[in-house]
C-alpha cells in the first residue's frame, strides 16, 4: 500500500520533530537548573530560619509544636520554592531578561523574609503587621510618602503586648 500522507506527517519527520523538541527542552531545563543554584542557597537559608522562628512564635502563643507538622510544612515550602525558582529562571531565559528572575525571586524571598521577621518579633512579645508594611511600600512607590514613615504607620506595623500577653488595640480616643 502506498503511503498517502504528506511529507510533514510521515513517521520519519515526526521522529525528527520529536527529537528536536526534546533536545530544545532538555537544553532549556539544563540552563534553568544551572541558573537556579545560586538562588537556591538563600532559599534554603530562609527555609531554616522560618522553621526555627515559626516554632518559637508558636511556642510563645502557647501552641503545642509537633515536629512532624513543622517538617511537613517546611517540605511544602521547599517544593514551593523549587517551583518559584523554575518559573523565575525559565521566564528569564525565555524572554532573555534577567530582571524578571531577580524581581520574581525578590518578591518571593522578600515575602518570606517579612514572615520570618514577624515570627521573630512575635517570639519576643511584639506583633508585626505584614499588611501594614505592604500598605507603606505601596504608598512609597505611589509617591504619597516621601520616604518617611509617620508615627501612626510605625505603630500600626509594630505593636507591643500588654502585661497579660495580649496585643494592644488602638483605642477610639487615639483615633481622634
Amino acid at each position: 500500500m502506498k503511503n498517502t500522507l504528506p511529507l510533514a506527517l510521515t513517521e520519519e519527520s515526526a521522529l525528527v520533530v520529536e527529537g528536536s523538541v526534546s533536545a530544545a527542552l532538555v537544553a532549556l531545563l539544563q540552563t534553568a537548573v544551572l541558573r537556579m543554584i545560586p538562588y537556591a542557597i538563600p532559599g534554603l537559608f530562609l527555609l531554616v530560619l522560618d522553621l526555627i522562628y515559626g516554632i518559637r512564635a508558636a511556642q510563645t502563643r502557647g501552641e503545642k509544636v509537633r515536629m512532624s507538622t513543622a517538617i511537613r510544612r517546611s517540605m511544602t515550602k521547599l517544593f514551593s520554592y523549587i517551583c518559584w525558582l523554575i518559573l523565575a529562571t525559565t521566564i528569564a531565559i525565555a524572554f532573555d531578561k534577567t530582571w524578571l528572575e531577580w524581581g520574581t525571586l525578590a518578591l518571593v524571598y522578600g515575602n518570606e523574609g517579612l514572615s520570618i521577621i514577624g515570627n521573630y518579633l512575635e517570639s519576643k512579645g511584639l506583633s508585626f503587621s505584614i499588611a501594614a508594611v505592604y500598605r507603606w511600600i505601596l504608598k512609597l512607590f505611589a509617591g504619597k510618602v516621601g520616604g518617611e514613615m509617620s508615627d501612626d504607620e510605625a505603630n500600626e506595623i509594630l505593636k507591643p503586648r500588654d502585661e497579660k500577653g495580649r496585643f494592644k488595640k488602638k483605642k477610639k480616643d487615639d483615633a481622634a
